[in-house]
């Protein structure tokens, strides 16, 4: 691993990445060591195409004093090899990563900082450090020097490196949900085509009980032939490494492997499928890291995942609060047909004693008619007029006693 700052762009590009970016740009543009107390030049090696070897920066200066190189906490970072031999120093802590699907053009030297060569009464204004490849920020983060630095990666929230790096481990009833940095060992038996629009990586980070394993689809089909090329290249040599490395842990006394400790390990930036919980997808070259090193020991980490109801547990509660009918009886396979029912195994309870019939309510009595108005009394008749009507009564009653008598 070597890395220098782009001094056009103040992007900390990673050697492996020349190749695939535009030689004139190489050519042309000035790089220099990423720490701002030293910026020796770096020289860019292995960067054409039709070259063999995979390309890196190259220091040939001594680095001052206050460069991270001198710093004893980066004594034992990974990849020390490349670092030794290149006079390379360590990455430095990157805090974004520029999701840029294009080279960008130079910008001028000025833009957003203030800085006179060799002038110790020069103010510098310092800005985060930044990268638009995830390789100096995988180097970082398995350096471990400290991973509860913040990384923002625009559009997207500000997270810690633990947060942004995710081991692909499959959890019974939870997917991930969230774009970040996965990464995880690769099945090292699988190449890849060349000439594809698409590259299908397989995983060893399997679901518990069966083959179906976690892959990542890389959509190359807006990738150049020399950026196509680098990264199969690359590819196939870390892969040749884990396969050697594979073999020679074979038994033959006993016919079976040791356990490993190194693995054919990627690292990218992507995003989980909608409906696939095992599916995730990256599209840009500098977002895919292939290396063959020691195991990435797992760290707790649950900020990219959700939890999802499987069908089975829907299944069982769905069970629990209905019978199950016939007609998914007939859908389940190697079910006890005295299990459907788990009242069937309870003492059948006793009837309940039907309710006494309620009473029914009394009529409400009727009203009383109210009493009608007594009629006013005729005026009496005149004493005159009385004694007619007195004698005429008289006599017909005499008539009515005579005609009795005659009968």
């Amino acid at each position: 691993m070597t890395v220098a700052k782009d001094s056009s762009t103040d992007d900390i590009v990673h050697g492996n990445d020349l190749r695939g970016m535009d030689d004139f740009y190489v050519r042309t543009t000035e790089f220099l060591c990423p720490y701002l107390k030293c910026r020796i030049k770096a020289t860019p090696c292995s960067y054409r195409s039709e070259n063999v070897n995979q390309s890196y920066f190259k220091y040939t200066g001594e680095h001052k004093l206050g460069c991270g190189i001198h710093d004893a906490k980066n004594r034992n970072r990974n990849n020390a090899n490349d670092e030794k031999t290149h006079n390379s120093p360590p990455a430095p802590f990157i805090s974004i990563l520029r999701l840029e699907n294009d080279e960008r053009i130079h910008r001028e030297k000025k833009d957003n900082r203030t800085r006179k060569v060799n002038d110790e009464e020069d103010v510098v204004r310092e800005h985060p450090v930044s990268s638009s490849s995830i390789k100096p920020i995988v180097d970082y983060y398995l350096s471990g020097v400290n991973n509860n630095e913040f990384l923002s990666i625009p559009p997207y929230e500000k997270r810690t490196y633990n947060e942004t790096f995710q081991k692909l481990k499959y959890k019974p009833d939870v997917k991930y949900c969230k774009p970040a940095i996965y990464f995880g060992a690769l099945q090292s038996n699988l190449t890849l085509d060349p000439n594809a629009d698409e590259y299908e990586i397989v995983f060893l980070a399997r679901k518990k009980g069966t083959k179906e394993a976690f892959r990542l689809k890389v959509d190359a089909s807006s990738w150049n032939s020399s950026q196509k090329d680098v990264f199969v290249k690359e590819y196939e040599k870390q892969r040749e490494k884990a396969e050697r490395y594979r073999k020679s842990l074979f038994d033959k006394k006993t016919k079976s492997y040791k356990k490993a400790n190194k693995f054919l390990t990627v690292f990218f930036f992507g995003f989980p499928d909608d409906k696939e919980p095992l599916l995730l997808h990256s599209n840009h070259f500098k977002l895919v890291y292939v290396s063959f090193i020691d195991d990435v020991k797992d760290t707790f980490n649950t900020s990219n995942e959700m939890s999802v109801i499987s069908k089975t547990d829907l299944y069982e509660l769905t069970a629990n609060e209905t019978n199950i009918s016939e007609v998914e009886v007939n859908d389940v396979s190697y079910v006890d047909s005295d299990c459907l029912n788990s009242a069937s195994f309870l003492p059948e309870p006793e009837p309940e004693p039907e309710p006494e019939p309620e009473p029914e309510p009394e009529p409400e009595p009727e009203p009383e008619p109210e009493p009608e108005p007594e009629p006013e009394p005729e005026p009496e008749p005149e004493h005159e007029a009385e004694e007619p009507k007195s004698r005429g009564g008289f006599l017909n009653g005499l008539k009515a006693i005579i005609e009795k008598f005659r009968r």
